[in-house]
C-alpha cells in the first residue's frame, strides 16, 4: 500500500534545474535509502516531501492522514537551548499550546469571567482526547528507552555529543508520531555504538522511513529500497545498497551493450544500403528503399549518460623507506574530572593501516592532535621513525584558510608548481572552471573535505594521519578515496566510524572506550566488522538429467552453422563486387566494339554479359537470404 507518491516532480533555482520528473512510490513501513552525489539534490527533495519547498512542477501526494516529520542534518539551536527533557516535549507543540490556552482561560473563569466557562470546557475536552494527560509522562518513558537518565534529562541538551543529540531529536520527532520519518545524515558524527543503535530503531520500527546516507554499512543493514537521484532523475530499486550497486552495474552493462549493437546494427544496415544503391540495379533499388524506411523506424537508443564526474586521485608515494613509522609509549590524558586514556603504547611500521574507534568523548581526536603536536599528553612519549613526514587530515577543517580562494590555498602547499599544473590538480578534486576562485568560507561541507584531501595527498608524506576523512563524502568519493589509500604504500592513523571504509583498509584496530581497564584495547590483524548482506541469489532452475549435455550439442551445431553462413555471407559479398566489375568490364567493352564487323565477339561479349546478369541475380538472392538469416 502505498503512503508517498512523487509525480513528475520537478524543481529549478533560476535557470538551474536542480530535480527533474522525478517519479516514484513507497509502500507503509518500506526502509528507503536516498543516495547520489553531493549536489544530487537528496536534501532539496526531502525539503519538497515535508513541504519546506514549493515544486517548479509536479507534486507530492500522501495518503490520506499521513503526517511526515523530519530529522535535519543540522539541528536549530535555538531547537538545543533548554534541558533534554523540555527539547523532547517540544514534540508536543499542539497540546503545549493547548495547556497555554487553557491555563489563560481557567484564569479568567477564576476571576469571574462566565464567557470564558464553555471555550474552557470544549478546549479541556479536546486537550484530553488528544492525550493531554499523559504526554508529560509518555516524554519520560520514550526517553528512558533512549537511553537517558532522569539526570541527563534535566541537563541542558546543547552540551550532549553529537550521538546524543541525534537520539534526542529522534525521540523528540516520535512523540509527534509521524507516519513517515526523513532522516537526513543520520549517521553523521555518531560513534560505532549510537549507529548499531539507530540501525536496530529503524530496522525494529513499523514506520516509513526516507533516510539520506552516504553511510554504505548502514543502508546494507536497513534499506528494503534504494533511490538513486543521478543527473536529476530518479531511480527506485528494491533491496539494500549492497544489492543496488549489482543490479546498477548490470543495468549499465546491458544498456552499454545494447546501445553498441543497435549502432552495429544500424552501421550494417547503412553499409547494405550503400552496397545496393552501388550495385544500382533495379531490385537493389528497391531493397535499398525498404531498408532506409527500417533504419527511419527504428527506435534509437540514448547513449547512455556517464556518471556524475566524481574526484580522482592517487596518494603519492611515501617519502621514506624506513620500516619503523611511530612509537607511543605509556601515552596518557586527563580532562578535568575524565580521564580519557593512560598507559597507551603501540608501534606502527611501515604499510600498517591502524584505525581507532570508540564511543564519542573518548579522546581519539585528542590522541591525533597529540600525535601531530596540535595538543599535549598529560604522560608518556611519542617518536616518529628516521626520515617521517606527516599529512594531517582535521574533521574540523581548521587547517583551511578560510579568506583563501581555493587556488590560493592549494597554490600554498605547492607554490613550486605551475598554474596550469595545480588547477589540474583541483580538476581532480572536483574543482574545475570559475569553482577555483570560490572563497574558502563559502564551500559546503564536503568541498572542504575535497579540498583538505587534496593538500594533504600530493606532498609524498609517509605517514597519514586522518580525523573521519569519510565525513561530508559522497559514496563516489569515499570509494575513491578507499582505493587511493589502499594503493598508498606508506601508513595511516586514522579515526573512523565509516564501517565499510574500516571493513575496506584496516590492518589492525585501536578502540579507546572508558570501560577498558586501561581505557583502550588495541587489536592486530583483526577482520574490522562484519560483511555487508545481499539479497538471496534466485533459486537454480532444475535441469532433466542428460539436457545439459543435448543443449551443448544443440549450441555447438547453431555455433558451427552461424560461423558457416557468416563466411559465406563475406564470400558472397566479395562475389558481387567481382561479378559487378567484371559485368562494368564487359559493358564497356560492347560500348566499345558496337561496330565491329566481328559478331562472333560480340556474341561472345552478349552471353558473356547475360551469365554475369543471372549470376548477380542468384547473388543477391543468396546475399540477401543470409542477412535475413544472420542479422533478422
Amino acid at each position: 500500500m502505498y503512503v508517498l507518491t512523487c509525480d513528475h516532480l520537478t524543481y529549478s533555482v533560476g535557470a538551474r534545474e536542480i530535480l527533474h520528473d522525478v517519479t516514484f512510490s513507497v509502500n507503509r513501513g518500506a526502509k528507503v535509502g536516498v543516495i547520489g552525489v553531493n549536489g544530487a539534490g537528496k536534501t532539496t527533495l526531502l525539503n519538497l516531501l515535508r513541504g519546506a519547498l514549493e515544486p517548479s512542477d509536479g507534486g507530492v501526494f500522501l495518503r490520506r492522514g499521513t503526517e511526515i516529520g523530519c530529522l535535519q542534518q543540522t539541528a536549530d539551536d535555538e531547537l538545543l537551548a533548554s534541558s533534554v527533557y523540555e527539547t523532547a516535549l517540544g514534540g508536543f507543540s499542539a497540546l503545549l499550546d493547548m495547556e497555554d490556552r487553557l491555563r489563560a482561560l481557567q484564569e479568567r473563569v477564576e476571576r469571574g469571567d462566565e464567557s470564558a466557562i464553555s471555550p474552557f470546557a470544549e478546549l479541556h475536552e479536546q486537550f484530553l482526547r488528544d492525550g493531554g494527560n499523559e504526554f508529560r509522562a509518555r516524554t519520560v518513558s520514550l526517553l528512558k528507552r533512549f537511553g537517558f537518565s532522569e539526570e541527563a534529562m534535566r541537563g541542558p541538551a546543547n552540551l550532549l555529543s553529537g550521538g546524543q543529540k541525534t537520539k534526542l531529536l529522534l525521540a523528540r520527532l516520535l512523540l509527534r508520531e509521524p507516519d513517515i520519518l526523513l532522516l537526513d545524515e543520520p549517521t553523521n558524527h555518531l560513534d560505532l555504538q549510537a549507529i548499531e543503535w539507530l540501525e536496530g530503531f529503524v530496522k525494529s520500527s513499523p514506520k516509513t522511513f526516507l533516510i539520506v546516507s552516504h553511510d554504505r554499512a548502514f543502508l546494507d543493514a536497513v534499506a528494503t529500497d534504494v533511490l538513486e537521484l543521478e543527473h536529476g532523475e530518479s531511480r527506485l530499486f528494491s533491496g539494500n545498497y549492497t544489492a543496488f550497486r549489482e543490479k546498477k552495474r548490470r543495468e549499465q552493462e546491458a544498456a552499454a551493450r545494447h546501445y553498441e549493437q543497435q549502432q552495429k546494427e544500424i552501421r550494417r544496415i547503412e553499409e547494405f544500403i550503400a552496397n545496393q544503391r552501388r550495385w544500382n540495379r533495379e531490385r537493389n533499388i528497391i531493397a535499398a528503399e525498404s531498408r532506409e524506411k527500417a533504419l527511419a523506424r527504428m527506435v534509437r537508443l540514448e547513449r547512455p549518460k556517464d556518471a556524475p564526474r566524481g574526484i580522482s586521485f592517487r596518494v603519492a608515494e611515501s617519502s621514506s623507506a624506513s620500516e619503523q613509522v611511530l612509537s607511543v609509549r605509556g601515552l596518557s590524558k586527563r580532562f578535568p574530572g575524565v580521564r580519557l586514556f593512560d598507559g597507551l603504547s603501540f608501534e606502527l611500521r611501515r604499510g600498517d593501516r591502524l584505525f581507532v574507534v570508540g564511543p564519542n568523548g573518548t579522546g581519539k581526536s585528542t590522541l591525533l592532535k597529540i600525535l601531530t603536536g596540535r595538543e599535549t599528553a598529560d604522560g608518556g612519549t611519542f617518536e616518529l621513525g628516521y626520515n617521517q613526514s606527516v599529512g594531517y587530515y582535521d574533521q574540523e577543517q581548521q587547517l583551511l584558510d578560510p579568506e583563501n580562494t581555493v587556488l590560493d590555498e592549494l597554490w600554498s602547499v605547492y607554490a613550486d608548481r605551475k598554474l596550469s599544473e595545480v588547477r589540474g590538480m583541483l580538476a581532480r578534486f572536483g574543482f574545475c572552471g570559475e569553482d577555483v576562485f570560490k572563497q574558502v568560507a563559502v564551500l559546503s561541507g564536503g568541498e572542504r573535505a575535497r579540498l583538505s584531501i587534496a593538500k594533504m595527498v600530493s606532498c609524498g608524506v609517509s605517514l597519514l594521519v586522518l580525523d573521519e576523512p569519510t565525513n561530508h563524502l559522497d559514496i563516489a568519493s569515499r570509494e575513491t578515496l578507499e582505493d587511493a589509500l589502499r594503493q598508498y604504500d606508506g601508513t595511516v592513523l586514522a579515526v573512523s566510524h565509516d564501517r565499510a571504509f574500516l571493513r575496506a583498509l584496516a590492518t589492525d584496530l585501536l578502540t579507546l572506550d572508558p570501560a577498558l581497564p586501561d581505557g583502550y584495547r588495541l587489536t592486530r590483524g583483526t577482520d574490522v566488522l562484519r560483511a555487508p548482506t545481499v539479497e538471496p541469489a534466485a533459486p537454480a532452475e532444475r535441469v532433466e538429467p542428460g539436457a545439459g549435455r543435448q543443449s551443448y550439442e544443440d549450441a555447438k551445431r547453431q555455433k558451427n552453422r552461424q560461423r558457416t553462413a557468416e563466411a559465406r555471407f563475406r564470400a558472397v559479398e566479395t562475389e558481387i563486387e567481382t561479378a559487378e566489375r567484371e559485368l562494368s568490364d564487359v559493358r564497356a567493352e560492347q560500348e566499345k566494339q558496337t561496330a565491329s564487323p566481328d559478331y562472333a565477339l560480340l556474341g561472345s561479349l552478349y552471353e558473356r554479359a547475360e551469365a554475369l546478369e543471372k549470376a548477380l541475380d542468384a547473388l543477391y538472392a543468396e546475399y540477401e537470404s543470409l542477412d535475413a538469416e544472420l542479422h533478422g
